[in-house]
């Protein structure tokens, strides 16, 4: 840092470029600009390397599902926070270990985040060609309403395909069922269940914390 005399001399303010003019206690202070240092970004250490590819697998893993998500998150969305990034903070807490092949543990994912009673003693059993999906009436504990809305999430990561069944019934009829086409590719689908309840007056809904119910 060098103080410049102000006699006879026009100075500038603000950057000049690799240079930074700024006025202290009444003088004129030029100060070079900090050289960026890009080691990092072309010689990453081993623990950057395990952290931009946890962002990069993360971030492929929930891009397909990203409506579903800001659907599941939207009482926490903002302009610069969507639900893909609730749901990555989620899953990269604890499902994710870079460790092993399949890094990516699909169960630990959740679609949607809220206050509302979660479905409880769910199940899950393929017949055929309908998955069949059974929860416990759990209309009058809490917050919880008998017309709750329940909706599923199929999910083939591999295909990165999925099928979004939104309303599919109500909390109080204690089962479900989706029709499953076996045939729609290789892989497996990864069933997700919540329940959802509509404010007459905002048109939002309270969303439950999702369930995980298995893979088929």
């Amino acid at each position: 840092m060098a103080t410049l005399s102000d006699q006879n001399l026009i100075l500038p303010k603000g950057k000049l470029g690799n240079l930074v003019f700024y006025t202290l206690n009444g003088k004129t202070v030029v100060r070079s600009k900090p050289s960026g240092n890009h080691k990092n970004k072309y010689n990453p250490s081993p623990l950057q390397l395990i952290q931009r590819q946890k962002l990069t697998k993360i971030n492929t893993f929930l891009k397909p599902i990203k409506q579903v998500l800001d659907f599941g998150y939207q009482l926490f969305l903002t302009q610069s926070k969507k639900g893909m990034h609730w749901a990555f903070s989620e899953l990269s807490a604890k499902g994710y270990n870079h460790t092993l092949e399949t890094k990516i543990d699909p169960s630990f994912l959740k679609i949607s985040k809220g206050n509302l009673l979660r479905p409880e003693d769910s199940q899950l059993r393929l017949e055929g060609g309908t998955i069949q999906i059974t929860w416990k009436d759990n209309s009058f504990e809490g917050n919880a309403r008998a017309n709750d809305e329940v909706s599923v999430l199929c999910y083939n990561v591999e295909e990165k395909r999925y099928k979004w069944f939104q309303g599919l019934t109500r909390r109080n009829a204690i089962q479900a069922q989706v029709p499953f086409d076996i045939e729609l590719g290789r892989g497996s689908w990864h069933i997700y269940l919540t329940f959802a309840q509509e404010n007459a007056k905002t048109r939002q809904y309270l969303l439950s914390d999702s369930v995980y119910l298995g893979r088929i």
